[in-house]
């Protein structure tokens, strides 16, 4: 694949198979920010961290060659022109439930406030929880059309 200058992706999660594609640009987040894979990228393997997983092709079948993930958790790993990505969480984003995010994200502040005696309260899966429930939300509403509201 080297010649071609694109990149294999394949992109799974522990219950499906989201995308096996060809492309030129890989974008997602890692846990210490967000990371560019061209074509010919050094090996890697990263943990990955929560936010949007962008790739873009002339081979994928959207109108701007472009696809959009939301992924959360997990591991990439780049060799020889093949990225490996392997998330804890993916979603489209026609997959995203926003009331749901929406309830994980007021039983997370719940779990944080100030008049929560719950003892043994892990307050780090709580503050995950509600990264993850802010993150969700926030990537549903980037990538709603502003003239149909809709993914």
């Amino acid at each position: 694949m080297s010649v071609t200058g694109e990149l294999k992706v394949n992109i799974f999660s522990p219950s499906r198979t989201l995308a096996t594609v060809s492309v030129r640009h890989v974008q997602l987040p890692g846990t210490l920010g967000y990371m560019g894979i061209l074509p010919n990228h050094a090996p890697l393997v990263a943990e990955l961290g929560v936010g949007q997983l962008m790739i873009e092709g002339e081979s994928l079948p959207t109108p701007d060659k472009t696809m959009y993930f939301f992924i959360a958790g997990g591991y990439v790993e780049v060799f020889q022109n093949e990225v490996t990505i392997l998330a804890d969480v993916v979603e489209k984003p026609e997959e995203i439930d926003l009331e749901r995010a929406k309830k994980a994200e007021g039983r997370a502040k719940k779990r944080l406030s100030k008049d929560n005696d719950t003892p043994n309260l892990d307050i780090e899966r709580a503050r995950i929880a509600l990264m993850r429930a802010l993150a969700r939300q926030n990537f549903a509403y980037s990538r709603v059309d502003p003239v149909t509201r809709h993914h």
